[in-house]
């Protein structure tokens, strides 16, 4: 079957959210954590707006991109906001979204220690941690410190890559603006290619599209019995955080996976569950290109995955040019 998420990290990734980081064990101010780690203040020699710190399109026109050259890290900001170098040394840029009470920093520092307790120094007594994943699929950390502070934090060889928001206590312009910190948290990567890269209406899928056969994601645990035709020969329970996770195999080798009396997880090998644009196993690789074109995402030629919202939700197993296993999943 294909590369399932295991029941316990399906679980895990459900019931935390997002991580970070950064040096001052207080959580403190944006100026404080700049400054200890290598990050100045305006005092500092700093770049021009726009010019040295040089932006690049996206492939999401609200959006451009720049990269660091000192950590080798890229991200992307709405196409209206700024950013600047006030570090001094390059660690990073401080983006500008327009208000001055406002303090945004992405910037990278050099690992030294154990991660948990860097992670710990930066939520110090009463900053909550969780998961955190970024578009390209890879789980950093988030530190919330308050409702409007917060640290994202992605590790890369021997450094962290840091995305530090302080709004300072204005949680308006928090709930405001959520969507966008969050688009910017998650496009934090170590390559330049951002996020849409090879997207188009045809190889996206739209939530309505993940269905195989008769079974939905999201169905309940009842609903979803019912529209199976095939016979259940195993059931396998798991509890994790207060959450049951069922993973369920049938006679014609479907594998439905239950969370919270939810289906999570189709995985097919039989032609009896084509999707919405007609796919099923047994297709050739041609009919796979003409009902959803070339795949964002490419495995080896085996594994093609199309993706919503730069979520790998669709993927499709290729054996002898012919598609051999469909398997959808719900958006974390």
């Amino acid at each position: 079957m294909k590369r399932i998420l295991p029941v316990i990290l399906i679980l895990s990734l459900m019931v935390t959210g997002c991580a970070s980081k950064n040096k001052n064990a207080g959580g403190g101010s944006t100026a404080e954590n700049a400054q200890s780690t290598g990050q100045g203040n305006k005092a500092t020699s700093s770049k021009a707006l726009e010019g040295e710190i040089k932006f690049y399109p996206t492939y999401d026109a609200n959006y451009k991109t720049t990269g660091n050259e000192e950590f080798d890290f890229w991200f992307d900001i709405p196409v209206g906001w700024k950013a600047a170098d006030w570090s001094g040394d390059g660690s990073g840029y401080t983006i500008l979204p327009g208000s001055d009470s406002i303090e945004i920093i992405m910037y990278g520092v050099l690992k030294d220690g154990p991660e948990k307790e860097f992670y710990s120094s930066l939520s110090g007594k009463n900053g909550k941690i969780s998961d955190f994943t970024y578009r390209d699929g890879w789980v950093g950390k988030q530190i919330d410190i308050s409702d409007t502070e917060s640290y994202f934090v992605r590790v890369d060889g021997d450094s962290y890559m840091i995305f530090h928001v302080n709004a300072k206590g204005d949680a308006a312009w928090i709930k405001q603006n959520q969507e966008t910190l969050n688009y910017i948290a998650m496009s934090a990567r170590t390559t330049r290619e951002s996020y849409g890269s090879g997207i188009d209406d045809k190889n996206t899928i739209s939530l309505d599209e993940l269905q195989l056969g008769e079974i939905k994601l999201d169905m309940t645990y009842d609903e979803m019995r019912k529209a199976m035709k095939s016979k259940l020969v195993k059931e396998e329970s798991e509890e994790f955080e207060g959450l049951v996770a069922k993973t369920l195999f049938f006679e014609d080798n479907t594998q439905i996976y239950v969370v919270d009396n939810s289906v999570y997880s189709i995985n097919v090998t039989s032609p009896d569950y084509p999707t919405p644009r007609g796919l099923k196993t047994g297709d050739t690789v041609k009919r796979l290109v003409d009902l959803y074109g070339e795949p964002p995402n490419k495995e080896d030629d085996s594994h093609w995955g199309y993706t919503y919202d730069g979520y790998e939700l669709f993927t499709v197993v290729i054996k002898n040019e012919k598609v051999v296993e469909i398997q959808i999943d719900v958006a974390l």
